[in-house]
């Protein structure tokens, strides 16, 4: 192994096969040394880690360094240099060549080596980050010319273990004949609550395929960092903008796309291959439908070329003919070229140059979207709405309440009108409700309003703190904020404000100490930031409640007192001393200690008992997944010895109320597998 190629193996890749530990690689990449090479170099101009220390490291991390380069060193070739003899017999026959003749030799030589070192050099770049095999990239390059990219994204997922491209993978159409699995189901298998696993997924969406412009913190993490690196170099995605031939649309069922996938030996989705070339190719494309965290209702998937995209608001153009459909009582024949020479959806005035690809990009629409198409005549046949549009039945339901109603109240008003109707379940109403731009959700709890009651505000409270701190010239303390969201939703208190700010996914808000809290995307005065930098420094009382409470939402229970991680028994020392000098307390800190203990008082358990419930999961997720008990040897030997031994405290009443509900839950399970 040359030194050279120590440049492809990354210090994260170091800490995850555990060749260093994760306080040693967290110092070299704070220090910058993110590679081995770097840290191999370092080394060797200093002597030792221990001649000049890193910042943070201590003797541990010195030792475990001095080992790795020492392991490593012995390893490392040195280039030689020579001449072979067929060189030299080269040499000679290149003598008897014409000057022209040895240009054009010369040129091909050139061509073959750099072929070759670019095919070593990419693919050193993606095996360093993942695992795999990639002699099918270097024969797919030297075949194509280019390297087979959406099948190396493949290989990426299918190497990372990480429990957040997990929850990815199952939440989200990725894969082709995937059945994707709603959180509520997966709960038990990764045991975390529904909403602690929203925030998982979404924060990983956020990090790796969502289309924005947001400059993304990898710091809380950098597992993801490789994901945007790969779809950060346009280069290598270059060859999408050929196969696409400059569509003006491409749609979920693209069959072009299909074969090319084939080619490639992938079996990534159309969907996400479509929000990968959105994401790469942004100045490019428009994406419509697509991935989405909002879950709000499955939409049809399809990129449109900005070109077409910057003159006419397809989108508005959908919710336009949708309207315009909806309550057509008899057949017709529509002129679209007539229909969009009066529609309102474009930019500014009609474009007739690019008028007839407008119209192409339209018709493909309604045969996508509205199973639409052109008759003999070039003209779109219309049919009759033989029922009343669910819409507006909503509308006047909610409208005859005159208050904000929850979805299966509507339902139920709904089902009283139409009894026949072909929708049976609630559920099924939520994607009309989406489309009607006088209707809108309060709170995203499956409650409506219509947007003309303006002494009710629709949204989030998440939204509401935003509008209040929008106002705001300085940061707003959390009594403030709550003070003005109760305005808008009476039933909130300070806690779930607090909680709804901290547990922001998309780190709209920043904490500034001293209890006060604003918007990340604003600038506050120096003496603000000031605070944050004094706050960080000295881990003040606010600060470290921040990430005591963060640390209860992360994992749903309190710090224990033995753990390896020295940030959980850093914060149980900080909660026991608070706890025992509550004198030296100010009135609003003790008031924040009695919230944390009666907010989070299921939290509140040692962690024998924890360990019990959490070994309790594991037990009765095997149960249902196997329909037997663990056997008493190999890898189910530890659930055997548990529930063994979680039987004889049943029996001998040594478990505790809790405990022992939890375990007559399985009786029934038990005892049908026993038989």
């Amino acid at each position: 192994m040359l030194k050279e190629d120590l440049k492809y193996i990354t210090t994260e890749h170091l800490r995850d096969t555990d060749q260093i530990s994760v306080r040693t690689a967290n110092c070299c990449i704070y220090d910058g040394l993110d590679t081995l090479y770097k840290i191999l170099q370092y080394f060797e101009d200093n002597g030792s880690f221990f001649k000049k220390k890193i910042r943070n490291a201590g003797r541990k991390t010195c030792e475990e360094l001095d080992e790795l380069c020492l392991k490593v060193t012995p390893n490392i070739e040195i280039k030689k240099q020579f001449v072979p003899t067929e060189i030299v017999e080269i040499f000679e026959v290149i003598k008897g060549l014409t000057e022209q003749e040895r240009m054009v030799l010369l040129s091909l030589a050139n061509l073959i080596t750099d072929t070759d070192a670019i095919i070593k050099e990419k693919s050193r770049q993606f095996s360093s980050r993942c695992d795999g095999n990639f002699s099918f990239a270097d024969d797919f390059y030297v075949k194509n010319g280019y390297m087979p990219m959406f099948w190396i994204f493949e290989q990426y997922f299918n190497n990372d273990k990480t429990r957040e491209i997990k929850i990815l993978l199952d939440t989200f159409p990725i894969f082709q004949n995937t059945q994707t699995q709603v959180l509520d189901r997966i709960t038990t298998q990764y045991r975390l609550t529904r909403e602690r696993l929203r925030q998982i997924r979404n924060d990983t969406f956020h990090c790796t395929l969502e289309i924005t412009d947001e400059v993304v913190d990898y710091k809380r993490n950098s597992n993801l960092v490789k994901y945007a690196d790969l779809l950060r170099n346009k280069g290598d995605w270059m060859y999408i903008l050929n196969l696409l031939q400059e569509k003006e649309i491409i749609n979920q069922e693209s069959l072009e796309l299909r074969e090319y996938l084939k080619k490639e030996q992938c079996n990534l989705s159309v969907l996400f291959v479509l929000q990968i070339i959105a994401y790469i190719f942004r100045d490019k494309y428009s994406l419509f439908g697509g991935l989405s965290i909002s879950n709000q209702r499955e939409k049809k998937t399809f990129l449109i070329s900005k070109v077409f995209t910057d003159i006419f608001n397809f989108e508005k153009f959908i919710k336009e003919f949708a309207n315009h459909i909806v309550d057509n009582k008899t057949e017709y024949d529509l002129n679209i070229e007539e229909f969009l020479s009066n529609s309102d959806c474009w930019t500014s005035v009609i474009d007739l140059d690019k008028f007839d690809n407008i119209v192409s990009i339209v018709k493909d629409i309604l045969l996508y979207e509205f199973y639409l198409y052109s008759n003999i005549d070039g003209l779109i046949t219309i049919p009759s709405t033989k029922e009343k549009n669910p819409l507006d039945v909503v509308y006047e339901i909610l409208q005859q309440n005159g208050n904000p109603m929850h979805l299966d109240e509507i339902f139920i008003e709904f089902m009283n009108i139409f009894p026949e109707h072909k929708y049976t379940e609630a559920s099924q109403l939520r994607s009309w409700l989406q489309r009607h731009e006088l209707i809108s959700y309060r709170n995203r709890n499956s409650i409506y309003t219509l947007t003309e009651w303006k002494h009710i505000r629709p949204g989030t409270i998440r939204a509401t703190i935003i509008d209040f701190l929008a106002d705001k010239d300085l940061p707003q303390p959390a009594d403030d904020i709550t003070e003005y969201v109760l305005l808008h939703f009476p039933n909130t208190n300070i806690a779930s404000v607090r909680t709804s700010m901290i547990n922001d996914t998309q780190r709209r808000f920043s904490f500034f100490g001293n209890g006060l809290f604003g918007l990340a995307s604003k600038e506050y005065p120096a003496e603000y930031n000031e605070i944050v930098k004094q706050v960080g420094q000295r881990k003040a009382f606010e600060q470290r409640l921040y990430d005591f409470e963060k640390y209860l939402t992360d994992n749903d229970h309190f710090p224990f007192s033995t753990s390896n991680n020295k940030n959980e028994t850093s914060l149980y020392r900080w909660w026991r001393v608070q706890n025992k000098n509550t004198a030296k307390l100010t009135a609003q800190q003790k008031s924040e200690i009695e919230r944390i203990k009666l907010q989070y008082k299921d939290f509140e358990t040692d962690k024998a008992v924890y360990e019990w419930f959490y070994h309790f999961s594991d037990f009765k997720l095997f149960v249902l997944e196997n329909r037997r008990l663990p056997l008493a040897s190999g890898s189910e030997k530890f659930l055997h010895g548990w529930f063994r031994r979680a039987k004889d405290d049943f029996l001998n009443e040594s478990l505790s109320e809790k405990q022992r509900t939890k375990y007559a839950e399985l009786f029934k399970e038990i005892t049908y597998v026993e038989r």
